[in-house]
């Protein structure tokens, strides 16, 4: 029977361990794991352990992404509907950003962020850029018509990357079709509920998309 010579040996141990590593290192890129690597909020806590998700650009966080400056104020999901594709967001809704200016004013520190989400109806890149101009949107109606300042306002699509429900029915693809937003403050608060409630507030959230 043949046997390896210990010279043989070890450079076969050291073949099958490199090989190990190629395929471990590969695997960082699978889909699945790179997703859970992503930080979408940039404060360098990965989402998969970031416990405070959108923390204001520049603050300084904790081990799990939270930050010791900001706190949440409110969190409001808006009724704000809009045609099939379309970003325009309609004067009847204007009374319902009132709202989250009169909000602004009332806590002077307090800075806003608009998230667009959207199903999965559609391509990955046209729902990212549908959710981005849906938001930048009611952002510019909070600046132009509201005169909240520019600097104390920020709209971010999602697109379909941040589901709360699932898209395999037409309920789910609903409650996945919203716009959110968040307020924080240089402060500390207890985190509320406040939804902005509309004429339309029995129909898609985000019309058909």
């Amino acid at each position: 029977m043949f046997k390896l010579s210990s010279r043989h040996k070890i450079a076969t141990a050291l073949l099958l361990a490199g090989f190990g590593a190629a395929v471990s290192a590969e695997s960082l890129y699978n889909p699945n794991i790179a997703s859970r690597l992503a930080d979408g909020d940039r404060d360098g806590v990965i989402d998969a352990r970031d416990h405070c998700a959108n923390t204001p650009a520049g603050s300084r966080v904790d081990n799990v992404g939270c930050s010791a400056e900001s706190s949440k104020l409110l969190s409001v999901e808006l009724n704000i509907l809009f045609d099939s594709g379309k970003d325009i967001v309609k004067p009847r809704y204007y009374s319902e950003v009132k709202k989250l200016a009169d909000f602004m004013r009332k806590n002077p520190q307090s800075s806003i962020v608009i998230e667009g989400h959207t199903d999965d109806v559609g391509s990955e890149e046209l729902n990212l850029g549908l959710s981005q101009r849906r938001a930048s949107a009611i952002a510019s109606v909070l600046t132009d018509s509201f005169m909240v300042r520019k600097s104390r306002v920020k709209g971010v699509g999602y697109g379909e990357t941040r589901p709360i429900a699932t898209n395999d029915t037409a309920t789910g693809r609903e409650q996945n079709r919203r716009v959110v937003a968040e307020i924080f403050a240089r402060q500390t608060a207890d985190v509320k509920r406040w939804t902005i409630y509309s004429v339309d507030q029995n129909t898609a959230l985000l019309s058909d998309r």
